[in-house]
């Protein structure tokens, strides 16, 4: 019985479907990528968001400048019902420029500050405590700055006040402000986060889909029999790709400043230092990543794989304390993470160099080891 062409047409389309899939399996690192990127998609969303919903164990610093008996009292009181609250965990000092250091550092998330005098302050009838917030998360800010105020709720009453205070304790006054002058929102602490993910996301996808694609179309083979060295190709385009980077980021940064009211307080020369380190970082990323794809669908699958769990672990988006410890650490270790960590506290917190010097010292020696690595193995790959 002849065929009609219904029939026909769809026994073709799926001996087109199976050659494709053919295809798709013998091309490993295609195979591989899609099976492991839902899979890490869905674990990493899952321990994001908990079924709990809450975080715990946030740093805090406690500085106690009063050393007075009443003073002491008071702090030791409030780092009691802090430790105990699950939410808090205190580090006590004395030194309020140590504090506010750690706080630009994202080593913690709230500075309680006992003044000099408030002792005696308590003793003729009130007192002052300052805490200064992270600022850079509104989530975080709101969490913290309700379980101290639930903390020193609680001191107020007398029956909890300790030993050596008067029966009838004076009031204290808690004032919560931030490390910079003016409110911030939740783009405060997104902005910074967005521009850093913008430069880098050029840098690492765009390097690795041109060679890719040129290699396909077979205008690569032209640029390698011409009277050129593999570096200048392999440099030249890298270049391309860091310019078409920084100028996404000024777009986005120009348009958070402009429509959002982004306020910028940090030194732009550092600012520009922290994004030009994450650009090349990830440029020779994208070149390494290069070396190892012929096709563009394998590099486009093997760079989403890498980039969006990137993305999440960073700290672009979400507080890395809302990760799990074992994620939190995996973060720790993504060069992501110190271009946004360390452009967020210049841009929102004016954090000296000294402060973000080891996310910049740690990207210097990141670059230089990707590209140590890069260069060799995009030459190898180019010749094959």
């Amino acid at each position: 019985m002849e065929a009609t062409p219904l029939g026909s047409g769809i026994r073709h389309a799926l001996l087109i479907a199976r050659k494709d899939l053919t295809e798709f399996y013998r091309v490993r690192p295609r195979l591989v990528t899609m099976i492991l990127f839902p899979i890490i998609l869905m674990l990493l969303f899952g321990y994001m968001f908990p079924s709990s919903g809450s975080v715990s164990h946030v740093p805090i610093a406690v500085v106690v400048q009063d050393q007075s008996p009443q003073g002491l009292a008071i702090a030791q009181r409030f780092t009691y019902l802090a430790q105990s609250s699950g939410l808090l965990d205190v580090e006590t000092t004395d030194s309020l420029s140590w504090a506010q250091r750690q706080l630009v550092m994202n080593n913690v998330y709230a500075i309680v500050i006992f003044p000099r005098g408030l002792g005696a302050q308590l003793s003729s009838g009130g007192g002052t405590v300052e805490v200064i917030l992270d600022q850079l998360n509104p989530t975080l800010d709101s969490a913290v700055r309700g379980e101290i105020a639930q903390i020193f709720s609680q001191m107020d009453a007398p029956a909890q006040i300790s030993a050596g205070f008067p029966a009838s304790p004076g009031t204290l006054d808690v004032v919560f402000q931030g490390l910079v002058p003016g409110a911030t929102g939740s783009f405060e602490f997104l902005a910074p986060g967005i521009v850093a993910m913008t430069a880098i996301v050029g840098g690492l996808s765009g390097l690795a889909m041109t060679f890719s694609r040129e290699r396909e179309l077979g205008t690569l083979d032209g640029l390698l029999m011409a009277p050129i060295s593999r570096l200048s190709i392999l440099f030249g385009k890298g270049i391309a790709q860091i310019v078409r980077g920084a100028m996404s980021s000024v777009i986005v940064f120009v348009i958070s400043v402009a429509l959002f009211g982004v306020k910028v307080y940090g030194n732009p020369l550092l600012m520009i230092l922290v994004l030009l380190e994450g650009i090349l970082a990830f440029t020779g990323m994208g070149m390494l990543f290069t070396s190892f794809v012929s096709d563009q669908e394998s590099a486009q699958l093997i760079i989403m794989m890498i980039q969006f769990p990137m993305i999440f672990l960073s700290g672009a988006l979400f507080p890395l304390l809302q990760l799990p410890w074992w994620l939190r650490m995996i973060s720790y270790i993504l060069p992501l993470t110190y271009v946004v960590s360390a452009f967020r506290a210049e841009m929102v917190l004016n954090a000296p160099f000294s402060a973000i010097a080891p996310q910049v010292y740690g990207l210097a020696i990141f670059t230089v080891a990707v590209f140590a690595l890069a260069v060799p193995l995009f030459q190898r790959a180019v010749t094959r």
